[in-house]
Parts: C-alpha cells; sequence; structure tokens
C-alpha cells in the first residue's frame, strides 16, 4: 500500500491518525513510507487494545515490549521510527534509553562521574561518552561475578577485566578503557567511594604517538575525490574538512550561527569545549551557501547546518559526516579507508607543501601543543634528508 489515506487505524490511537500522517510528511517521508510506517502503527493501535493500555498510559515499557515481542528493536535502536514518532507527539519531553541491566545505584554513579567529565574536566561529549561506554562495561563485567559494590573493588579485579580483554580488543580499545578506568578510579577516590588510589596500579598502555606518518592523501587522489559528482550538502563537507582541516564532530556540529559571513569567519567548537573562529575562503563559502540556498530544508527546525539526505532530516552526526567521505572515496576508485581525519591530515600537508611552517600547520589543525604537530614534520622527506649524517666510507663511526 503507498496511499496513507488508505490506511485505517483502529483502536486507541485512530484519533491521532492525522497528526501522524502529518508529522510523516513534515519528516519528509515519501507517502509509500508514510503507508509503511501508518500500518505499523495500526498493529500497536491494535496491540494497546488487546491489552487494555489507553493512549495517556502507553508508557516506553510497554512500548518495548511491543517492539520486542515483534523483533523490532534493532541493536542501536529503541523502536522503529514510527513509533518514535508516536511517542514524541505523545511524550515529548521522555526520552527512551536502552536499558544496561545495571542497579540504579550504579547507574547514579555513573552520572555522577559523566557529570565531573562534563563540568570539571570540560571533555568534549565524544570523549565523555567513550569514558563511560568502557566505564559501563567494567561495571557490567565486575557485577556480575563480584557484586554490585563497586567500592570493594580490587586493582586485581581491574587487571583480570583488562587480560580478559586484550585478546579481543584492539591495542587503542585496551588504552582508552586503562584511560577511562583511571579517571574512574580518581574520581570515586576524590568523592570517598575508594580507600586506595587504584588509578596509579593500572599500568598505561604503550603508545607511540610519533611512530607512524600521516596517511595524507596524494594530490591526485584529492583531485580524483573533488571530481566525482557529488550533491551541494556533500560538497561543502568535503571542503570544510579539506581546506579547513576540521574533524568530524566539528563539521556535524556546525550551526546556522556559527557563520559570520560578513566577516567571512567560522566559529570551531573544538575539544574540550574550545571554540575559535578560522576564516572562510571563498570556495568553502560559496559552497556551504549554495547548500543552504538550494538543498537544505528551509521548513527544518535544526539549527544544525547539515541534515541526513534521508527522512527524517535530522542532524547529521560524525559518523555521517565521516561517511560522506568514505562513500565518495570508494566511488573515485581509491583504495584503503578514506575517512574525515585523512582529510584532515591532507589540509596540514598541503600546509607544508606549500611553504608552510610547522607552526602554521598547527594553527590550521588548532593543536594546542607543538608536540601535536610535530609528527607532520615526517611528510616532508626532503628536508629530513639534509638532517641524516653520512654513512663513513672508511668504516670508521662519525662523532
Amino acid at each position: 500500500m503507498s496511499d496513507p489515506s488508505k490506511v485505517r487505524i483502529t483502536g486507541p490511537l485512530d484519533c491521532w491518525q492525522d497528526d501522524l500522517t502529518a508529522e510523516l510528511t513534515r519528516l519528509g517521508f515519501a507517502p509509500s513510507v508514510t503507508a509503511r510506517h501508518l500500518q505499523l502503527l495500526a498493529h500497536l493501535s491494535h496491540w494497546m487494545a488487546d491489552h487494555d493500555v489507553s493512549v495517556e498510559g502507553l508508557s516506553w515499557p510497554q512500548v518495548e515490549r511491543f517492539c520486542s515481542n515483534r523483533g523490532l528493536i534493532g541493536q542501536r535502536r529503541v523502536a522503529p521510527q514510527s513509533v518514535m514518532v508516536l511517542m514524541n507527539l505523545l511524550r515529548p519531553d521522555c526520552v527512551p534509553a536502552k536499558s544496561t541491566g545495571l542497579s540504579a545505584g550504579i547507574e547514579e554513579l555513573l552520572n555522577g562521574f559523566t557529570t565531573y567529565l562534563h563540568e570539571e574536566r570540560s571533555l568534549a561529549d565524544q570523549t565523555v561518552e567513550g569514558y563511560r561506554y568502557h566505564v559501563q562495561v567494567f561495571a557490567s563485567w565486575y557485577v556480575e561475578r563480584c557484586g554490585e559494590d563497586l567500592n570493594a573493588v580490587t586493582i586485581a579485579d581491574v587487571n583480570q577485566f583488562l587480560i580478559g580483554h586484550v585478546a579481543v580488543w584492539s591495542v587503542g580499545t585496551v588504552r582508552a578503557a586503562t584511560t577511562a578506568l583511571r579517571a574512574m578510579f580518581r574520581w570515586m577516590l576524590y568523592i570517598g567511594r575508594l580507600n586506595n588510589n587504584l588509578a596509579d596500579g593500572i599500568v598505561p598502555v604503550l603508545s607511540h604517538l610519533q611512530a607512524g606518518v600521516p596517511r595524507a592523501l596524494p594530490a591526485e587522489d584529492i583531485e580524483s575525490l573533488l571530481a566525482v559528482e557529488m550533491s551541494t550538502r556533500d560538497r561543502a563537507i568535503v571542503l570544510l574538512f579539506l581546506r579547513l582541516g576540521l574533524r568530524a564532530g566539528e563539521v556535524s556540529s556546525l550551526s546556522l550561527d556559527d557563520f559570520d559571513w560578513r566577516a567571512a569567519r567560522v566559529q570551531i567548537h573544538g575539544k574540550g569545549h574550545d571554540c575559535q573562529f578560522m576564516p572562510v575562503t571563498v570556495e568553502v563559502g560559496e559552497a556551504v551557501a549554495e547548500y543552504l540556498l538550494e538543498d537544505r530544508r528551509v521548513d527544518s527546525p535544526y539549527r544544525q547546518i547539515f541534515l541526513t539526505a534521508n527522512a527524517p532530516h535530522q542532524p547529521l552526526t560524525r559518523v555521517g559526516a565521516s561517511g560522506v567521505v568514505t562513500y565518495l572515496a570508494r566511488r573515485a576508485g581509491i583504495e584503503g579507508r578514506v575517512g574525515a581525519h585523512r582529510l584532515r591530515h591532507s589540509a596540514a600537508t598541503a600546509v607544508l607543501a606549500g611553504g608552510g611552517t610547522l607552526a602554521e600547520a598547527g594553527q590550521l589543525l588548532r593543536h594546542r601543543s607543538a608536540q601535536a604537530t610535530a609528527i607532520y614534520a615526517k611528510t616532508d622527506q626532503w628536508a629530513l634528508a639534509g638532517l641524516v649524517r653520512p654513512w663513513p666510507v672508511d668504516g670508521t663511526a662519525h662523532e
């Protein structure tokens, strides 16, 4: 069925059919997709009637029960889009969250730790999300084996947890987990939940920060990428990565209020709540303006600049922004994994290739220390060749 008007919702949700149809249409769903969403909501209305659930009494646990019985709950979603639209209309202030299976006491502790990371340490949302994830994984593992009392955790428990996950985690994931756990235990010591500083007993994972070489794209690959036929939105995203060296999260968080068109500059919300203004080149400014004038939905309630291409047209996430680059690079025939950060590396190496200094590359990338930019020195192999000492031809070593 492709006509929404032919769908009939009976039961408790019958009086909401017009509002649901209007909302699904406003979100940009095609008539055939809107009809399918209404059909699912018709099934939900029948289920509510069979289980004596009124509209006022419909809660997220009941929605989860309905979706679970029909296999509608995915790994990364609480409910299908149609049910989310319904609940946003009925309960706009009640945001669902997947259950972690942890007790209320541990959830309260994790919430306190999250608040500390946000307010005291001013970490970026993405970093806080990663810290909480790793701590939550440890808490679930600990509760299953040792009980609910996290105050009784020992360094032996932590070591057993890490050793058990080394075989299935990458080095980077283990490093991130140890960092998150050290932060958690320092905070628990600070608030009096622990008597011993377990953080000092967690050995950091060896990290060779300067071991690799930034994987910038060659000039010919950049030309191939820009030559691919793409939407105005995707071209603006690519140029923001390639010319301004932005991170994926910085591009996805850009809002209409960040651009100062008269001064030709844009405010970038970087790591650690760091906000800086960057100049907007003519090329980048024209690409963003073209997208805003021609393709972005004028009736969108969101202030974020970049929206998803498919309905519902919601703000693009950092994963989605990087995914745009990956998709276009695949179409351009570029080998290897190409994401947003490779274009950021390309922007920095372009500065050096044009005769700029490491300090200027660091200013473009908004690095806080020269050490973070030092790795780009390896990209200029001709300049580094002058630092190599000649091999002794007479067999004696140079002093």
